[in-house]
């Protein structure tokens, strides 16, 4: 009897124990599947950042390219307009040919240091292109020829008799060196006004250039007669029918 009933519990424990294991291994099961999913969800969102990571670093590297064009797009302008800018004031090829000539001379008349200054006048006055580069037949030095425009026909002679005129200025305006721009801007327009200019300074008591004294000059000297509205000198030489009224600013472009 016991015997039976022994191997009665027997048999009745073992369904028991297997029930145990096959929860467990649902639990593992299911647990796997948990896990499965979290990797899944975990490489769909790494998926997601590494894709928004792209976007993001191509629409910057989009901004960059925009950036970059426009930034050397703009340098360009600016080294263009600079360009253009340098090439309008520079000295023009026939000014340039005379250099020698003009050192040699601007050495016997102690101006060498005023060489660059000498040419500028010259591109001012006539580029280099006129026989009279100087213009300088209506100055005092001007012993030779008519003293009227363009009276000189000695390219040389216009040459020493414009450096003396200079000279003379630079002098009287006590021009201290070829960096002294506020007396070169005196001395320069005493060469295009005449000496006038410089007595009517010192009776002023002014020691500058200034357009207001220049045009007051001017207004004397022209006996208060204006330009007429069409005439192409008003705007760039100004208001008064007597020289240019901005002749320093106006050689001081090619002065370098």
């Amino acid at each position: 009897m016991d015997r039976h009933k022994r191997k009665g519990a027997g048999a009745l424990g073992r369904p028991q124990k297997n029930g145990n294991v096959s929860g467990a291994a649902a639990r593992s099961a299911a647990a796997r599947r948990r896990a499965l999913a979290a990797r899944r969800r975990r490489a769909r969102a790494l998926r997601r950042r590494r894709i928004l990571a792209l976007l993001i670093m191509g629409f910057c590297l989009i901004l960059l390219a925009v950036g970059l064009f426009f930034g050397v797009r703009g340098i360009l302008k600016i080294a263009g307009q600079e360009g253009e800018i340098s090439k309008e004031n520079a000295l023009s090829s026939e000014c340039e040919a005379y250099r020698p000539v003009v050192e040699k001379l601007a050495d016997n008349y102690d101006m060498g240091e005023y060489v660059d200054l000498i040419l500028a006048v010259m591109m001012q006055e006539s580029s280099g292109k006129l026989v009279d580069v100087m213009q300088s037949s209506e100055c005092k030095f001007n012993e030779r020829y008519p003293r009227e425009p363009n009276g000189i026909t000695d390219t040389e002679y216009s040459l020493q008799c414009g450096i003396q005129e200079l000279r003379d200025n630079l002098q009287q305006a006590g021009c201290s060196g070829p960096e002294d721009l506020e007396r070169i801007k005196v001395a320069l327009q005493a060469y295009n006004f005449g000496s006038g200019y410089l007595n009517y300074l010192s009776r002023e008591g002014q020691t500058q250039w200034t357009e207001e004294n220049a045009q007051a000059f001017a207004k004397y000297a022209s006996k208060e007669k204006k330009r007429g509205e069409d005439d192409p000198y008003r705007e760039n030489a100004g208001p008064w029918d007597y020289g240019d009224q901005y002749y320093p600013e106006h050689v001081l472009r090619y002065y370098q």
